[in-house]
């Protein structure tokens, strides 16, 4: 296990991931499984804790990047929740957001935008001929 995930021992995930049995929200199983909080900044700070680690988890291991994961995340986010408790997911995405503008400020985000529908078309199209070879 690395440092950063043995240097916050905090109520919340540090570890994101698909597992096989991944059941929603909430759940033990869940991306998103955080203790209720009396405290909006104490669960805003913890979130952005959780960013980091999050982060972390793409960093070392890119090959998640792109697979869905923050989508699981949020779909395990209960963003109806109006208690203090709100305060994780808001400190979570106000952290990501921090981490994007540096990316996004040094790239054309349409172009680069185009580029990946382009491989997500070949990609397909590919699919496609292979499917019809079997057949």
């Amino acid at each position: 296990m690395s440092d950063y995930n043995q240097a916050i021992t905090a109520p919340y995930p540090t570890r994101f991931g698909l597992p096989i049995d991944h059941a929603g929200a909430n759940l033990s199983n869940s991306n998103w499984a955080v203790m209720p909080t009396s405290s909006y900044r104490k669960a805003n700070r913890f979130g952005r804790e959780m960013a980091a680690h999050f982060l972390q988890r793409l960093k070392d291991d890119p090959d998640n990047v792109g697979s869905g994961v923050l989508g699981h995340i949020a779909g395990d986010i209960d963003f109806q929740d109006k208690t203090v408790t709100k305060g994780y997911w808001v400190g979570f995405f106000s952290h990501l957001e921090r981490h994007l503008y540096p990316s996004v400020k040094q790239c054309d985000v349409f172009v680069d935008l185009a580029f990946v529908q382009a491989e997500y078309d070949h990609r397909a199209q590919y699919a496609n001929e292979l499917a019809k070879l079997e057949d």
